[in-house]
């Protein structure tokens, strides 16, 4: 959308600027959305598909929100600064504070947030700037006997329910009015995306192996993944057939809606009769 524009992402949002309103921003990879919060300052902000680097100019406050109850991680390229890291039900809070101007990348690390934890100072040392290394995927474990505990973490943002209005880009928009553009924008690709997987031919088979945590580019998965989709209870796109976090969560709220017990994440034999049920069989 910001190639349609003719701009690069460094040139729409490496500007000064000063947030006046709550500032939503999707990132694609893995589908969270975060909240810059209002009175923000940053020398410069660049969103990418999985993180956020942002210059945060000596003395000035920044403020990142995660309403999907998930951690950030805090890379710093240079500058240093205190952070301040609350949980507060399913919103973890970053406030960033540089007492020299500060060069951070935050990325959200798939972990959940816990209520107790409390905030602390952060000061780092100055390094090259560089994106964090993604984490490896986990190796497939072999099939268990029983249910596995899988890791916590967050949960998938929800499908858009409904397309939302594109604000008009004035003649010489700021960096804002940009950025709440391109959101509306992605959230309406995320919108149409769940229509178009509703429209495809609904599957004529029957699930009958149980599924669970650790399996990898199994076919099953991939149908019960977009059966999940399509209902809302995991993001578009991510029918990989890689039976991991994200998939748990998605099953376990699955579980929950159908009063299904216990609420483990694994796809077992009252799970598949429920989710079978639902596909008319």
């Amino acid at each position: 959308m910001i190639a349609v524009m003719g701009l690069s992402a460094s040139q729409v949002l490496a500007v000064p600027l000063t947030y006046s309103a709550d500032t939503d921003v999707y990132l694609t990879t893995p589908g969270y959305t975060v909240t810059i919060k209002a009175n923000s300052i940053a020398t410069s902000v660049v969103v990418g598909v999985s993180n956020i680097r942002v210059v945060v100019p000596t003395g000035s406050p920044f403020t990142l929100a995660s309403r999907n109850n998930v951690d950030l991680t805090l890379n710093t390229a240079a500058g240093s600064g205190t952070t301040v890291n609350t949980c507060s039900g399913a919103t973890n809070t970053l406030v960033i504070t540089s007492v020299a101007d500060a060069d951070y990348t935050l990325t959200p690390n798939g972990g959940v947030c816990s209520s107790s934890s409390g905030g602390g100072n952060y000061t780092p040392s100055t390094v090259s700037a560089a994106s964090p290394s993604p984490s490896a995927s986990p190796s497939p474990s072999a099939s268990p006997t029983a249910s596995p505990s899988a890791s916590p973490g967050p949960s998938a943002s929800p499908v858009p329910t409904a397309l939302v209005s594109i604000p008009v880009v004035p003649a010489n928009p700021t960096t804002a009015q940009i950025q709440a553009a391109i959101t509306a924008i992605i959230s309406n690709i995320a919108y149409l995306q769940a229509e178009l997987l509703k429209l495809q031919p609904a599957t004529t088979q029957t699930f009958t192996q149980n599924l669970y945590y650790g399996l990898s580019n199994n076919a099953d998965v991939k149908r019960l993944q977009e059966f999940l989709i399509g209902k809302g209870y995991l993001a578009t796109g991510l029918n990989t057939g890689n039976y991991y976090t994200l998939t748990v969560n998605a099953v376990k709220a699955y579980q929950s809606a159908k009063s299904i017990t216990p609420v483990a994440g694994y796809f077992g034999s009252l799970t598949r009769a429920a989710v079978n049920a639902d596909l008319g069989f």
